[in-house]
């Protein structure tokens, strides 16, 4: 396995989307310190593009990479390897090379203007959106590899990837704006709580906004969610749910590709 996951690690950064990704990340966030200069107001902008951006990359080149490998993986079929060890080795190669690279990209202008910053360096509310981007990939590339283990054909397996981007990043908020129009006349902060729950992307929103006070970023899911949570209780119990995220598809693609048929 660590030979399969140190080839993937290699062949992701040979790959060209691997450094625009990078380069994407170190451009805006050392914008956003030249012009803003304040950790805090640094974060609220590039979590509104971590949870945009991550989810759609990780999808995309991880269903692309995962489509792209199959002769690869019909290959290493044919040797006495088990195909536990070649999906988790696929899966980690994938999602450590894209963290790596979005931790490189924020955490390195970071470094470069915190000695430029006047007060607080707010290092633990910056690892918090470190944290979320590097969630964030995992989650998603573990959708990504279940997609593409579900569905034969490209287009479908892009499509899908594209309708799951869409609805945890827009048709999710419509879906709660509905429902708390529709049904205003009822109680809704528990049925919306256990709603912020069935939204990767609105768990680590929360996760990073609870230790900002900035109540407008926070949404009608993240104002219920901090009114019944402390910050720090708040906290473990989205990490927790993010955690969650990422196991249910990871194993529900392990399943599938062991009794896929190549």
């Amino acid at each position: 396995m660590l030979k399969l996951l140190k080839y993937e690690f290699y062949n992701m950064f040979r790959n060209k989307w691997i450094v625009f990704y990078f380069f994407f990340f170190l451009i805006l966030t050392s914008s956003l310190f030249y012009f803003a200069k304040e950790p805090a107001k640094v974060v609220a902008t590039l979590l509104q593009m971590v949870i945009l951006v991550i989810p759609l990359i990780s999808l995309i080149l991880g269903t692309i990479f995962m489509y792209d490998s199959r002769n690869f993986i019909e290959l290493l079929l044919s040797q006495p390897i088990n195909r536990r060890t070649i999906y988790f080795a696929k899966y980690l190669g994938t999602t450590i090379s894209l963290s790596f690279s979005f931790i490189l990209g924020v955490v390195l202008p970071y470094i470069f203007f915190i000695r430029q910053i006047e007060g607080s360096p707010e290092y633990f509310l910056y690892t918090t959106l470190v944290i979320s981007g590097v969630f964030m990939t995992f989650i998603f590339v573990a959708f990504a590899f279940l997609i593409a283990t579900f569905f034969e054909d490209r287009v479908k397996g892009f499509g899908a990837s594209i309708l799951l981007w869409l609805y945890v990043t827009l048709i999710y908020d419509g879906i709660i704006l509905f429902i708390i129009i529709y049904f205003q006349q009822y109680p809704l902060e528990k049925p919306v709580l256990v709603l912020s729950m069935l939204n990767p992307v609105d768990i680590a929103r929360i996760f990073v906004i609870l230790q900002l006070d900035i109540s407008a970023l926070l949404g009608y899911t993240g104002t219920i969610f901090k009114q019944f949570f402390d910050t720090a209780l708040g906290m473990a119990t989205s990490l927790g749910v993010m955690v969650i995220w990422t196991v249910v598809p990871l194993l529900i693609g392990l399943w599938k590709f062991g009794r896929k048929d190549f």
